[in-house]
């Protein structure tokens, strides 16, 4: 006799079915925006909030599925140690968050939050935060000649609650408020941005702002 036992199907739990309807959707865009490419579209950008200390996972996971996402990096601070200094090593220029191309579809940007270690959209699936792909390029292009690099003087000294306007990447335009004071003129700051209601602390670079 051939066949299966009856009772012998494992029901899916809820857990798998999610994963199932998630990595479904990703496909379908992923898919809608290499049409979109092909046809001489180019679809926007959207800053994905990841746990930090896991862009580099995210952006191979996309990669993996193929999506098109980006974590532009910069050589981190250096460290001294008995009279020697070590060359920082490469880290993100902003912690937590991975760039990634997709067609402007709630229902695909949920489904970005479903990727291991993803938390959520910047500006919400409804209402996501757009980023150019102009600006994409311009960001990585400056992140990769060495614009951000935590070494690099850049001269603007700022104290705790002062006014500044972030210059490039995924906050481009937003004005903020300064939480940690630098006084060294090199390195980075927190800042708190205005969002959705509620005021989100980044640390950026101080070659990402500028004073208002």
């Amino acid at each position: 006799m051939t066949g299966t036992l009856v009772g012998s199907f494992k029901p899916e739990c809820f857990e798998d079915r999610m994963r199932r309807i998630t990595d479904s959707l990703l496909d379908e865009g992923a898919l809608a925006t290499v049409n979109c490419r092909i046809n001489g579209g180019c679809a926007p950008w959207f800053a994905l909030r990841v746990w930090t200390g896991r862009e580099k996972t995210v952006e191979n996971t996309l990669d993996v599925m193929g999506i098109r996402s980006l974590v532009p990096m910069r050589k981190g601070p250096d460290l001294r140690r008995r009279h020697r200094v070590i060359e920082g090593s490469m880290m993100p220029v902003i912690h937590g968050y991975v760039l990634v191309q997709m067609m402007p579809k709630a229902e695909y940007l949920a489904g970005l939050q479903g990727v291991e270690h993803a938390i959520d959209v910047l500006g919400g699936c409804e209402r996501p935060m757009r980023i150019s792909d102009k600006e994409v390029s311009r960001f990585n292009a400056m992140a990769s000649n060495g614009a951000y690099d935590a070494e690099k003087v850049v001269g603007l000294i700022l104290g705790a609650g002062e006014r500044v306007e972030i210059t490039d990447g995924p906050f481009f335009g937003l004005t903020a408020s300064v939480v940690t004071p630098n006084r060294k003129g090199r390195g980075d700051v927190v800042v708190t941005i205005r969002l959705m209601g509620g005021d989100v602390p980044v640390t950026v670079p101080l070659a990402m702002l500028r004073k208002l």
